[in-house]
């Protein structure tokens, strides 16, 4: 009835099986503007149905007003007042992926949980399990439902491995439409044409895998697509996880998902026969770690983003176009940092999964890679030396033929100061909230301790850089706030300096970057880990005295890496929404 009321089922937990404060209902009035947390509600992460049902007989001019919610732990809920409210029906304790009202009988309810399906009477008065025949067992999980609207006793169900199914009678009885298919797949979102129920589409779990599956005669035949790239725009190929499938309620051909990661939109307009990028420009995988999340060359329109879960994404034009570096499988794509030689077609970067990458080398721009046995590690740093390009850092390794052999250090290095690349940087626990950073001027051969303890915890580092013309003036982004030191001493800046507490009362810092053209420019880049989106961007021009918001247009965001160019003083940030930059304040 209005297509700015929308609601999200949010959740932000780090892993599949967390919860987050941040979790819950959320509403927008303005077509996405500003959004209300109007019930707070534990949901986990998953691939599953439609979270919401709208009962369209309670719609008015504005809006609609009866409406479900499923949850993960507080069972179904229901709201008579456009969501403003929500009171508890039952089912508490079970998981709900999807559910459906009969759109003949409106106070007649369908719900898809973790342990089969149950029936809600008289809006919500009555609840009953279904218990179906045919399918593989009564509690069989049921991620996703779709109904026909001419027709509810029409039902699909769609049950991860189990497969897809139909029913004729209501959920009676129930039978198998994809014997035909692969067996060792998640079938999890299955979705039906409001306007002719014989297109279906059914959206599966699988790296790579051409799906949605469509049919156009019932689910009689389940096709796989021919293409999910036909004008060859997108970035990334494949598809990632499965989506739910938005179809044109009026038009079963033309039909919206999300190939995810890399907020990938496609779309069908011949029932799914084709499917075409449908993004209005790149908005790429996410840089995670820190500066060396990006790489710049000699040619300041040449840069590689190295992208959580994608791999390297190579720009020749200045992030006009970009394209993906064809990197080996290790586990998975991701590569946290990396870095290429600035005067040669050498690049060396990490490898592997979120928490564990290997090293691997490649002297031809790209085309072809070598993986270095031996080096696994948690990557947050690779850097050539800024002088001696045959030199390169790689945390805890160190080469200094180009790549070709490496060395072990006996400290990992986490900042290199520009000024001269023999001297680097690194930190060790040296008691309950104490850590303490060290100093080599020897490229790591040797280890001083110059610098006073500081009085937090080593992990709760993220990230240092230094000053590219004074060695001891030292910037560190913590989970404890960030520190200076100034030469002499350790100062913690905060909100006095204009470091305001973000949503959650939390100053937290994720990276820090420091101008290469202008050292008195300092980027700081926050977060709240566990909790939601942080408040962004901030940026001092006198040396971390005083700081600005500069998140602008962006609002509140988590900053996974801050990288500044070399060239001309851009500012690059990485987020979950893609990559963003800014122009320098000089």
């Amino acid at each position: 009835m209005n297509e700015n009321i929308i609601f999200v089922a949010g959740s932000h937990a780090e892993k599949r099986d967390n919860i987050s404060p941040a979790d819950g209902i959320y509403r927008t009035l303005d077509g996405g503007e500003n959004w209300t947390l109007v019930k707070q509600t534990p949901y986990l992460r998953g691939k599953e149905g439609i979270h919401f049902a709208f009962d369209k007989g309670s719609s008015n001019e504005n809006q609609t007003r009866v409406i479900y919610a499923g949850t993960h732990m507080d069972g179904l809920l229901k709201s008579s007042d456009g969501g403003t409210t929500w009171k508890y029906l039952g089912l508490k304790g079970i998981r709900i992926f999807d559910v459906k009202i009969n759109p003949k009988a409106p106070s007649r309810l369908i719900v898809a949980t973790q342990d089969g399906f149950y029936v809600i009477e008289d809006g919500g008065n009555r609840i009953g399990k279904l218990y179906s025949k045919g399918l593989p067992r009564i509690d069989l999980p049921i991620t996703s439902i779709g109904l026909d609207e001419s027709n509810p006793n029409v039902i699909y169900a769609a049950a991860r491995k189990a497969g897809v199914y139909r029913s004729d009678d209501g959920g009676k009885t129930f039978y198998q439409i994809n014997k035909e298919l692969a067996k060792d797949i998640d079938y999890n979102q299955v979705s039906v044409c409001s306007s002719d129920s014989r297109y279906i589409y059914v959206s599966l779990d699988r790296h790579g895998g051409l799906n949605p599956l469509w049919s156009n005669d019932g689910g009689k035949t389940l096709n796989k697509p021919f293409t999910l790239d036909a004008k060859e725009r997108s970035l990334i190929k494949g598809r990632f996880f499965s989506a739910p499938i938005a179809i044109h309620p009026k038009n079963c051909q033309v039909a919206l998902t999300s190939a995810n990661g890399a907020d990938r939109i496609i779309k069908t307009t011949d029932g799914g026969k084709t499917w075409n990028y449908s993004n209005s420009g790149y908005r790429g995988g996410r840089m995670g770690i820190g500066k060396s999340s990006l790489t710049f060359s000699k040619n300041s329109k040449k840069m590689i983003f190295f992208l959580i879960d994608f791999g390297p994404a190579l720009t020749v034009d200045g992030g006009e176009t970009f394209q993906m570096l064809d990197i080996p499988r290790l586990g998975a794509k991701t590569t946290p940092v990396g870095a290429a030689s600035p005067g040669s077609d050498i690049i060396v970067t990490a490898i592997g999964e979120w928490g564990k990458q290997t090293l691997a080398f490649s002297n031809d721009g790209g085309k072809k890679w070598k993986v270095i046995p031996g080096t696994e590690d948690n990557y947050k740093l690779i850097v050539f030396h800024p002088q001696k390009p045959d030199i390169i850092y790689a945390q805890g390794l160190i080469s200094k033929d180009n790549g070709i052999t490496w060395k072990k250090l006996s400290e990992k290095i986490y900042a290199v100061f520009r000024g001269n690349g023999n001297i680097v940087y690194s930190i060790s626990e040296i008691g309950k909230n104490k850590s303490i950073i060290k100093r080599s001027n020897d490229q790591g051969e040797t280890w001083k301790t110059p610098y006073p303890e500081l009085p937090i915890e080593m992990k709760a580092i993220n990230e240092i850089d230094v000053d590219p013309l004074n060695p001891d003036r030292i910037y560190i982004a913590s989970n404890a706030g960030f520190y200076i030191f100034d030469g002499k001493r350790w100062i913690k800046k905060d909100e006095e300096s204009g470091l305001s507490k973000d949503y959650f009362g939390l100053i937290s810092f994720k990276c820090v970057a420091v101008d290469p053209m202008h050292p008195e420019v300092v980027y700081t880049g926050r977060w709240a880990p566990g909790k939601g989106h942080s408040n962004g961007i901030f940026r001092s021009t006198d040396y971390g005295k005083t700081w600005q918001n500069i998140s602008y247009n962006l609002g509140d965001i988590t900053i996974w890496s801050v990288s500044v160019s070399p060239h001309d003083g851009t500012v690059y940030i990485g987020s979950s929404h893609g990559t963003w930059k800014l122009p320098p304040p000089y």
